[in-house]
């Protein structure tokens, strides 16, 4: 046993990173892949574009001011028929042109009210793709982050294993040693020794990759070290009555799909108005001042405003306005469907997942009695083998039963947790 005890100090020595590296919770997984994630940086900026173009632009009018100055260098020739010289001479005439112009749209169709609402949609959507961005980091962090407990729980469970195989190695050197068996059971007992420690290096390495993999939804440099502090423990109480209702009120994807809907409705607005006359208010103010310098030097000023209102309405375009009617309201229906889809869908993968939740739960019960049992029998086999009533096949046989029941209780708490992450996101709770 001192040898085996010699092989498990070397094996923790290998995993000390472990223990020396930062603890971390979930909590604080979540929060640091919050501020960091570049998919998030994104979908934040996207969602204050789509904020800044909500605007009351089209129902306020434009004002516009304009000035042109305008200089003529001319020269004047006055022709005489007699004998009196030509006189000739050289003048400037300025001219200089001010005006302010208001233009005011008060009615064109209902167009400009169509054109905010969509704005307004279009923020909607900005902030639930910010959300489902949000969402799909926290569930694709979280199952990453129960992934590496599971596989760190799995590599334990390698290194007890590792530990019986390391004694059963000695002990079979010893029994050879006196003649109790055979050279061909010693050799099998260090066959299998140094499977178990093939099985330790590959465990090793899913579980660094993993972390790398966390690491990099935390955005955080790659060469980090990192541990992670708890353990899973799945949620009992969901009901799949309450995960419908709730899909249906906070599902991102189905509250995108009713944006969309909306959207599509302010289109056809939009393509009505077409149909309708549009009213226009104008009002300008202009100054205007011109000079020159000749032989009878004058200068002419005008001031003053004018206002008016214009009406157009466009009676026959070749039909253009009836067929952009008609595709707004096949893009709408089209919408509608999507959203109808989309609504199912959810339903569906909802049921889905609740079935894989609530059979995992079940099998969590048998698997916990399984690898207790398979403990039990385990430890009974290390003293029948170390008093020579085993032989080194049946010690393996019970050996690999221990670690498949372990193997299956990990995987079926894992699963389960894993189908309660995706029901919380199917139903919009993720971030409650």
């Amino acid at each position: 046993m001192k040898a085996a005890r010699g092989i498990s100090t070397g094996i923790f020595c290998l995993l000390s990173f472990l223990v020396s590296a930062q603890p971390l919770s979930l909590e604080e997984c979540l929060k640091q892949g919050i501020e960091a994630n570049y998919s998030v940086k994104i979908a934040r900026n996207n969602e204050k574009i789509a904020e800044k173009n909500v605007v009351v632009t089209p129902f306020l009018p434009t004002l516009t001011l304009s000035g042109r100055q305008n200089q003529d260098n001319l020269t004047a020739i006055d022709f005489y028929n007699t004998t009196q010289a030509n006189n000739r001479y050289d003048y400037v005439a300025n001219q200089y042109t001010a005006d302010a112009t208001l233009k005011w749209r008060l009615f064109d169709g209902m167009s400009m009210f169509a054109t905010y609402e969509t704005q307004r949609q279009l923020l909607e959507q900005g902030r639930l793709n910010l959300r489902v961005s949000l969402e799909n980091l926290i569930a694709d962090l979280s199952e990453q982050y129960y992934y590496i407990i599971t596989q760190e729980n799995r590599l334990k469970a390698i290194v007890t294993y590792l530990e019986i195989s390391t004694m059963r190695h000695y002990q079979a050197k010893e029994k050879y040693s006196i003649g109790s068996i055979s050279g061909l059971e010693m050799k099998q007992a260090k066959i299998d020794l140094n499977s178990d420690s093939s099985q330790l290096v590959q465990q090793q390495q899913i579980i660094e990759n993993a972390y790398i993999q966390l690491y990099q939804m935390m955005n955080v440099p790659l060469i980090s070290e990192m541990t992670l502090t708890d353990t899973i423990a799945p949620n009992k109480e969901l009901f799949l009555n309450n995960l419908l209702i709730q899909a249906k009120n906070n599902n991102a994807a189905i509250l995108l799909a009713q944006t969309g809907q909306r959207i599509s409705h302010q289109n056809v607005r939009q393509a009505r108005s077409g149909i309708y006359p549009s009213l226009d208010f104008n009002t300008s103010y202009r100054f205007s001042h011109s000079d020159n310098t000749s032989l009878d030097p004058s200068y002419n000023r005008t001031n003053g405003f004018n206002f008016g209102f214009s009406l157009s309405w466009t009676l026959f375009n070749g039909l253009e306005t009836a067929r952009k009617i008609k595709t707004a309201k096949l893009q709408y229906e089209n919408a509608e469907l999507q959203r109808r889809q989309m609504e199912y869908n959810v339903e569906s993968n909802i049921i889905q997942q609740f079935n894989i939740y609530r059979k995992n739960l079940m099998m969590i019960n048998f698997e916990n009695e399984s690898t207790s049992a398979a403990l039990a029998n385990l430890e009974a086999a290390v003293e029948r083998y170390r008093l020579g009533t085993l032989s080194g096949v049946e010690f393996r046989e019970i050996q690999r039963a221990y670690i498949d029941a372990v193997d299956r209780q990990l995987n079926a708490v894992y699963q389960a947790k894993i189908s309660e992450i995706s029901l919380l996101y199917l139903s919009g709770q993720l971030m409650q």
